[in-house]
This record gives C-alpha cells, sequence and structure tokens, in this order.
C-alpha cells in the first residue's frame, strides 16, 4: 500500500464540512498513542468553555476521535514518522493537522 500524504487533510475537510459550517470555534486538540497498534491513548482538548461544549454536543468531538484513531493507525501502518502523536488546529470552519515530536507535543500539552 503507498501512503496517500493528502488523506489526513481530505477526511479532516469532511469533518469540517460536516459540523464546522458557519463556526467560529477555534482551539487545538493534542493527541497521544502509546500503544503498538497506534491507538488514541492520550488527548488534551484546549478550547474555551463555550467552544468546548459546542464541539462535544454536536457530534466533533466523537468523530473527531474516531477519526485520529484511523489516522494514527494508517500512519503507522505506512512508518511516517511521527506517528503516535500531533496536534489538530480548529479555526472556523478550517481543521489542521500537525504530526509532531512526542516532546514538542508534551510542550504544547503543558505549555
Amino acid at each position: 500500500m503507498t501512503y496517500d500524504a493528502s488523506f489526513d487533510q481530505a477526511r479532516l475537510d469532511q469533518l469540517a464540512g460536516q459540523y464546522l459550517n458557519d463556526s467560529n470555534i477555534t482551539g487545538r486538540v493534542l493527541f497521544f498513542s502509546e500503544s503498538e497498534v497506534g491507538q488514541l491513548d492520550s488527548v488534551t482538548l484546549q478550547f474555551d468553555d463555550d467552544d468546548y461544549e459546542t464541539i462535544k454536543n454536536s457530534g466533533f468531538k466523537f468523530h473527531l476521535m474516531e477519526l485520529l484513531n484511523t489516522l494514527l493507525e494508517y500512519r503507522g501502518q505506512n512508518n511516517q514518522p511521527n506517528a503516535s502523536q500531533g496536534m489538530v488546529n480548529v479555526a472556523g470552519n478550517i481543521i489542521s493537522i500537525e504530526w509532531l515530536p512526542k516532546e514538542s507535543a508534551e510542550a504544547f500539552r503543558n505549555g
């Protein structure tokens, strides 16, 4: 199987189209996998209280967690760098993902 570098963003764009049209939500999600199978183990959501309630109640949070599991597994299966942690940025209806070294992801989580 050949790694498709556009897979992550295409799936995030689909999710944004489903939940974030006309949204003004801003924040980020830091995610980590410690398991060998690439499953999501730890998540830190950094949103203000109103935005957090909005993403939780709309179903966006639930579906983002499912998508992160898929992306972690896909990246790991294809031996991509930094396949176990990263950050999802949300700005309105725009979502992007950064795959980060563990130290960088932990610094964002703790900072």
